[in-house]
């Protein structure tokens, strides 16, 4: 089987760089993107938007090429076909993962639909707060907050609940964006053991980073603990009281 596992986490918690830490992995490789998992077949994944459209890109494939892949009469044919149309692949590439952050909300769906390890990444409410409203574009938190909070305080316990119902499934390794930064060694070394791989010391610098959305050639605290200089107290405060009830990501 070419799938050799998953990452998935709340949008925006490592997803991108857990990646390329794996990519340094000798013939494992993933495009950007894929989401086939949040459907019961391949076949109801083409109209899936825009994950289905984003693909053609993020795996340098054709229209013509993901409905190939779409006829495939199971998940793992999909991404054989998958991996043998990707132009984005590096050469020798031997076994693929599907980095798709949204498997998160339906965990439970995806474990059933596939039979590879899981690694779920997270991070303290106040950093994931803090990363969409960098992305916002405003300097006004509290006007931009009264207008987030309520939405994203539900898809947040969608995927919270998912977590907490898989966090002891032995499929499943849950890693916390702070345990990378200030615990890197033992963290990247459980991360490798999950999927069945031996992790290397030179794998903590990651040798070429794939997407610009990374910017960092190592794991760093910086990354983990932005919102501390970002945001000011009382906007972590407010944040804090929205989303004490998610604990398990609180980094003390």
């Amino acid at each position: 089987m070419v799938l050799k596992f998953l990452i998935c986490g709340l949008e925006h918690t490592g997803t991108t760089l857990i990646s390329d830490l794996f990519r340094q992995l000798p013939g494992i490789d993933s495009g950007f993107e894929c989401g086939v998992l949040l459907r019961d077949s391949p076949a109801e994944f083409r109209d899936l938007q825009p994950f289905a459209d984003n693909m053609l890109r993020g795996w340098g494939i054709t229209a013509e090429q993901l409905d190939d892949c779409c006829a495939a009469p199971d998940f793992a044919a999909f991404y054989a076909r998958l991996m043998a149309a990707s132009t984005v692949l590096d050469p020798g590439t031997t076994g693929i993962f599907d980095k798709t952050p949204r498997y998160l909300s339906d965990l439970s769906g995806v474990l059933g639909r596939s039979a590879v390890p899981v690694v779920v990444s997270y991070k303290d409410p106040r950093a994931i707060v803090c990363s969409d409203f960098k992305r916002a574009g405003t300097d006004d938190f509290d006007a931009w907050y009264d207008g987030y909070r309520r939405a994203k305080l539900r898809y947040v316990q969608t995927c919270y609940d998912q977590f907490m119902t898989h966090r002891d499934n032995p499929r499943v390794t849950t890693i916390g964006l702070e345990d990378l930064a200030m615990n890197a060694r033992a963290t990247m070394e459980r991360m490798f053991g999950h999927v069945g791989a031996r992790f290397e010391l030179g794998y903590a610098i990651i040798d070429r980073l794939r997407y610009d959305n990374v910017k960092n050639r190592t794991v760093s605290a910086d990354i983990a603990f932005e919102y501390k200089a970002r945001l000011p107290v009382a906007a972590q405060d407010r944040v804090m009281e929205d989303f004490a009830r998610f604990d398990a990501w609180i980094y003390r």
